[in-house]
Formats: C-alpha cells, structure tokens, sequence
C-alpha cells in the first residue's frame, strides 16, 4: 500500500556513498528497502523523543 507524499513527508539529505552503502546494508539485513528501513527509524526515534 503506497500513500501520498505530501511536501512535509519528504525528508531529502545528502550523505556520502560509504553511509548510505552502509545504511543499505543494514537495511538489507532487517529485509526492507533503504526507504522503508529509513521512515521505520525515523518513526522509531520521534517515538522516543515525544516519550
């Protein structure tokens, strides 16, 4: 299921070729998308902040 994006749900950065290789790795290893496993840890930490 795919929702809309809105402009506040877009998140850009720029990170070197060695983290985002390295975000990709882990991504893989939990068996998610670099997207996915980017918006799961993102939704992880404003979780932990707002507690």
């Amino acid at each position: 299921m795919a929702a809309r994006k809105t402009k506040d749900e877009l998140i850009r950065a720029r990170v070197s070729q060695e983290e985002k290789r390295a975000l990709f790795e882990a991504a893989h290893k939990c068996g998610m998308t670099l997207s996915d496993f980017l918006r799961v840890t993102a939704e992880k930490a404003a979780r932990k902040v707002a507690a």
